[in-house]
């Protein structure tokens, strides 16, 4: 297999697909909420979509200015009684989305709620089907014990990088593809099937390692630092330049950010 074909997401076929679909009609679906109504109908469209995962991904989206709220994703049974009144906060059960200011091209999502496989389908198709957008880059992490290497003893030297894209991406060279049999769930899997069966081409799921510490998978600096560089790599430099590594780790270390978190992480064999 060539490296192209290394770097491809390798998604369900249609059927199976098909079949989560079938499945999603009957979950309650998200709702997109945009602050002033869009001057055309239609999706929202941009340039740029980067999408932060709870809670890596996200905290990092946080604590990037200057940016301006301008919609955001409500998922049914999200409790949302302990939100601040400040509706920016990192520590709200939210997931909003804003333009870059520098570049109103580029959005961002940051989600401060973890997204279950149940819902992850109907949250990726809401988010697609309300922004069209010329390249999506999801930020997500990924924890040591979930991850399968053919390398017996890999030492892990951080900051430590995958990478998935769908058919037709431009590769990308700089960042090592997600080995087989590894596999992805929740809703980096959602968006990246989503994508794939519907030929969006550049569209890439960004991994970083997360670190153990005292047996635990944390998401550390070193975990921020790798999307902070992979996302240069793919591209992104001006809004991976605006990342605030020390005050991300804070809200994580606080508890800020994604304070309910339950699973190990989204990668599993």
């Amino acid at each position: 297999m060539d490296i192209d074909e290394h770097h491809r997401y390798q998604s369900s076929d249609e059927e199976d697909f098909q079949e989560d679909a079938d499945k999603a009609v009957t979950m309650p679906k998200p709702i997109l909420l945009w602050k002033t109504k869009p001057a055309q109908a239609g999706p929202r469209t941009c340039s740029t979509l980067i999408i932060g995962t709870a809670f890596g991904g996200s905290s990092l989206l946080h604590t990037v200015q200057p940016k301006t709220l301008i919609g955001t994703l409500i998922l049914p049974g999200i409790d949302l009684k302990d939100n601040s009144a400040d509706v920016n906060s990192p520590s709200n059960a939210s997931c909003n989305i804003y333009e870059l200011d520098s570049d109103r091209s580029v959005l961002l999502i940051p989600c401060n709620y973890e997204v279950k496989d149940k819902d992850s389908l109907n949250f990726a198709k809401t988010i697609m089907s309300g922004v069209q957008a010329t390249r999506i880059v999801i930020l997500d992490t990924l924890s040591p014990g979930n991850y399968n290497s053919t390398m017996p003893d890999i030492d892990y030297t951080y900051p430590w990088l995958r990478l998935l894209q769908t058919a037709g991406s431009t590769t990308v060279t700089k960042i090592p593809a997600l080995e087989v049999p590894n596999l992805v769930q929740n809703l980096g899997a959602a968006l990246m099937s989503y994508c794939e069966v519907r030929g969006l081409s550049d569209t890439y799921l960004l991994l970083s390692l997360q670190e153990f510490v005292y047996g635990k998978a944390l998401t550390t600096a070193g975990t921020l630092r790798g999307l902070k560089e992979g996302l240069v790599s793919l591209g992104c430099a001006a809004v991976a330049n605006s990342f605030d590594i020390a005050s991300a780790q804070v809200q994580i270390q606080d508890k800020k950010v994604g304070s309910n978190r339950t699973r190990e992480d989204r990668l599993y064999a």
